[in-house]
């Protein structure tokens, strides 16, 4: 049985409440699925949800978390685990029955982490397990996959409003990762590529669904099991979520998107109570969801209003009037203090309110030494300003404010002990605390009494827990060490949050500079735990504890700090907006708009990772000019943090200055970033391979095939080394082996396009036209909307004499790209081959009209004349051609059978030659 709740306060509000969830129970199917209590802090949530517990024990099991204080739940997944994991286990004859029957989330969730535990720990086709499976595993399952649509709904939710935030992680949507060559990959195209090669998963289709989406499937799986339960026990669920306003974003959207909106729990035994300080409504998604399927049912608590107080304090024997006068000023009429009242006065304590508002401080206070109370006082708002405390924290902050520790409030109990027994402290995950609205009473009056001093003491804890990160990891040690050590990112993260409160500019630069170089090592908590608490506090109060300064800088980077996880390393020329599952998110201009005001300040950061990955975000939103020297100042961080300890972040600072340089076109300036790179990790294939690219770039394919059979030495499933070394040998003439190498990449991928592309411009250099109307067929079975293929279709097609089949691909070629030159000057191509001149040379010069400096329209025009004979024109245009693109059409002249009746001449063989 539950125990009775001894300072339960009745009302109107809180029995309207109890009265629909009871009808909840008796009628699933008529009422709301989800019931929300929300209101400030001391209203009375958390123990009305007690009460509620205490009133239905007999009819249902309660499976309660809180925000906060339950360890293990900051995901949509761990959630589940845990919820589950609180309800009654089976027994007896339901025990018996359901052990003839696998638990549908249980088994499901089960074959998930041994999938997952499988791709991180077992290696494809018996190769080692490689960096870039492991990031590819990281990035998807350690990251999540829902936090791409908790940024989302965080967007949409609060977007425009003051400062809100709950977020746990975020899924990489390609960009500047270890892994440089797959950074222009999506991570879900990453993941496909991996489970469909991989042995625990390659041969079966529903797990491979499971692993790309498993919030929305483990998610039914969850529903079905609570309805099981329900049917087989006969009795309702209740999942009770508590303190809601600390629950993360992605939380936030599992619970709309997924379990309210996507399950058929509202016709069964199942109900689910949320208890915040915040209506659920405030956000659109919320709203959009109550107005098409009428789920929820909120009842905000306020406080009592002065009759309310007057009749709740004479039940508890206080009659006086100027005395309730008196409290409610004090109290605001807030349940939780008039509870505070009635507990006091049970114990015979005095309780003076002559003081006004600062007798709550007072009130919480009430029982302890007259004498010492100011000192008391003190110590419990050094402790309000700490998220959480120990032993060696609260006599740290004694001594430094010149109080005896070991004395200070009593001659026999040093501070921390009297601390902790305190009514309003309470142990929360290993740590003691003060509960949420004594922390807010005791930090406000600190604030308004003596802001210096309060600002002063978040300095004090800040200079703590630097050092105690520090004392983890010595400050010279290399990056990565830090940000792998979880107590020096515990004990960072802290840093962090009290830096913001205490020092200003340089507390936003030391959140910068660990923002920055976090997101390149993908060690999110370090940063996420001190933005969300920052605030998260400062959305829920009424009143202002940050500097104006930084409260101004967290608004303004709100929405880039969302999508900072996605969008910082990538080229914003890439991304427009945000669309997954019916999601839309900001545009980039808002985006980028939110992340300018981290970047203005990237000069001022101290030298180290933070501002050589700040410096390398930036550049990606800067002017060619001003790109140049980013990289080049990036490029001087980088000397100062390499480390022979950790070679593979090492060759990764120059790893990815080269493909920055390499986007840029700086061919020479990326060489030398890859090769210093390989100075430091010579066995790394993704180096060797993006220095292949750059040497083909700048035409040096010799070496570049020497990159990519270094690469392919080390790692021999290597597709993209595969199909780049294809294409270098295609460029060399050597088109038998370019195919062989074409063909070793569609092993490991076997409906790689740009692949079988490439293998059909080599087959019509080696006129072996049938062959690439197979493939050309094979490629558009799978992309139908493919016009470059239509078109290579249509070209083979006029080469062996079927004009009208050649031309019908053309035609939908063009259908799909219009405006697209080299389609009308193949069209060109293929009326000339049909011996439709006049029709051949209006498409040629279509393709000059659609872009005059495209080599097609006079590459086609080269082909027309060349079938007419016309050796002068015919010649006259290919040099048009070569001098707009030398190499592509010097190759494909020599291969066009177009020019046979020129082949012999002089001045054709010339161009040839260059």
């Amino acid at each position: 049985m539950t125990t009775p709740i001894p300072y339960y306060i009745s009302r109107k509000q809180a029995q309207d409440f109890l009265a629909k969830f009871a009808q909840a129970l008796i009628s699933p199917e008529s009422t709301p699925l989800l019931f929300q209590i929300y209101g400030f802090g001391g209203v009375g949530k958390t123990t009305l949800t007690q009460k509620l517990k205490e009133t239905h024990e007999l009819q249902a099991d309660f499976a309660e978390v809180s925000f906060g204080r339950t360890p293990g739940i900051e995901t949509p997944l761990k959630l589940m685990e845990k919820l589950y994991e609180l309800l009654p286990k089976p027994t007896g004859l339901w025990r018996r029955d359901l052990l003839s029957k696998p638990d549908p989330f249980t088994s499901l969730y089960e074959q998930y982490q041994e999938t997952v535990y499988k791709l991180k720990t077992e290696p494809v086709q018996g190769k080692s397990v490689d960096t870039q499976q492991q990031n590819t595993v990281k990035d998807w399952f350690e990251l999540g996959t829902a936090t791409f649509l908790a940024t989302s709904a965080a967007y949409l939710g609060d977007h425009g409003t003051t400062l809100s935030l709950g977020l746990d992680a975020t899924v990489k949507a390609g960009g500047m990762l270890s892994d440089a060559s797959q950074a222009l990959k999506p991570t879900k195209e990453r993941i496909q590529e991996l489970l469909q090669q991989h042995p625990a998963t390659k041969n079966d289709k529903e797990l491979q669904e499971l692993m790309l989406e498993p919030i929305p499937k483990l998610t039914h799986a969850f529903a079905q099991g609570l309805i099981e339960k329900t049917q087989r026990h006969k009795r309702s669920i209740v999942l009770v979520l508590d303190t809601y306003e600390k629950a993360s974003s992605d939380i936030d959207t599992w619970l709309w998107q997924y379990l309210l909106e996507d399950t058929p729990l509202k016709s069964y035994g199942v109900r689910i109570l949320v208890a915040g300080r915040r209506s659920l409504l405030e956000k659109e998604s919320w709203r959009k969801l109550q107005q098409d399927r009428h789920l929820i049912y909120e009842q905000r608590l306020d406080e009592f209003n002065k009759e309310q107080t007057k009749e709740y304090l004479q039940d508890i024997g206080i009659t006086k009037s100027g005395e309730i006068q008196k409290i409610f000023k004090a109290t605001k009429g807030l349940p939780y203090y008039l509870r505070w009242i009635k507990e006091e006065k049970e114990k015979g304590n005095e309780i003076d309110f002559s003081r006004g508002n600062q007798a709550i401080t007072d009130l919480l206070l009430q029982g302890l030494n007259p004498k010492q109370k100011q000192i008391e006082k003190q110590i419990v708002q050094f402790a309000a300003c700490c998220r959480w405390f120990d032993r060696s924290l609260v006599q740290y902050l004694i001594q430094k404010q010149g109080i005896d520790f070991e004395t200070g409030v009593n001659a026999t109990i040093d501070c921390f002990h009297w601390l902790t027994k305190c009514d309003f402290v309470e142990f929360v995950q290993g740590h003691y605390r003060l509960d949420d609205v004594a922390r807010d009473v005791f930090r406000l009056s600190f604030c308004q009494e003596d802001k210096t001093r309060f600002r002063e003491t978040h300095e004090l804890l800040a200079t703590y827990f630097e050092n105690q990160a520090n004392q983890e990891v010595a400050p010279d040690s290399p990056e990565p060490e830090k940000y792998n050590n979880s107590d020096w990112c515990q004990y960072t993260a802290e840093f962090i949050y009290h830096a913001l409160f205490g020092r200003r500019d340089e507390g936003q630069r030391q959140f910068l500079s660990h923002f920055f170089a976090s997101r390149y090592l993908k060690q999110l908590e370090v940063v996420m735990i001190p933005f969300t608490a920052v605030v998260a506090e400062a959305t829920v109060e009424n009143y202002r504890l940050l500097p104006d300064s930084t409260e101004k800088f967290l608004k303004s980077i709100k929405l880039g700090f969302f999508f900072s996880w996605m969008m910082l390393p990538g080229n914003p020329a890439k991304y427009n907006k945000i669309n997954y599952e019916n999601v839309i998110g900001p545009s980039k201009e808002e985006i980028e708009a939110a992340l300018r005001p981290c970047f203005s300040q990237v000069d001022f950061l101290e030298d180290g990772l933070g501002k050589y990955a700040g410096l390398l975000y930036k550049s990606l939103r800067s002017q060619p000019n001003q790109q140049v020297d980013l990289l080049q100042r990036a490029t001087e961080q980088a000397e100062k943090i390499v480390t022979n300890s950790y070679p593979e972040f090492s060759s990764s600072l120059f790893l990815n200055l080269g493909n920055q340089q390499d986007n840029l076109d700086h061919y020479e300036e990326a060489l030398v970033s890859y090769n210093r790179a390989l100075t430091i990790q010579d066995d790394n294939p993704i180096i060797y391979y993006c220095q292949g690219n750059v040497l083909g770039k700048l035409g040096h394919y010799e070496e570049a095939l020497t990159s990519y059979e270094k690469a392919l030495q080390i790692k021999d499933d290597y597709g993209e080394a595969w199909k780049n070394r294809g294409l270098v040998l295609a460029e060399l003439e050597h088109y038998q082996e370019a195919l062989a190498s074409f063909d070793k990449a569609l092993v490991i991928k076997n409906d790689d396009l740009n692949v079988l592309k490439n293998i059909t411009v080599v087959l019509l250099f080696l006129h072996s036209y049938k062959e690439v109307i197979t493939i050309c067929d094979q490629i558009l079975k799978i992309k139908p909307d493919a016009p470059e293929i239509l078109s290579n279709k249509g070209l083979s097609l006029s080469l062996l004499g079927r004009y009208d089949e050649a031309l019908t691909n053309l035609n939908e070629a063009m259908k799909l790209q219009p405006g697209y030159p080299v389609l009308w000057a193949n069209q060109g191509i293929v009326l000339a081959r049909a011996g439709r001149y006049q029709d051949s040379l209006a498409s040629c010069e279509k393709a000059l009209q659609l872009q005059a400096n495209d080599e097609s329209g006079h590459y086609g025009k080269a082909c027309y004349f060349a079938l007419q004979n016309d050796v002068y024109l015919a010649i006259e245009n290919l040099q048009q051609a070569i001098n707009l693109s030398p190499r592509r059409c010097r190759r494909e002249a020599k291969f066009n059978p177009d020019f046979d009746s020129i082949r012999d001449n002089v001045r054709f063989q010339a161009l040839l030659q260059g």
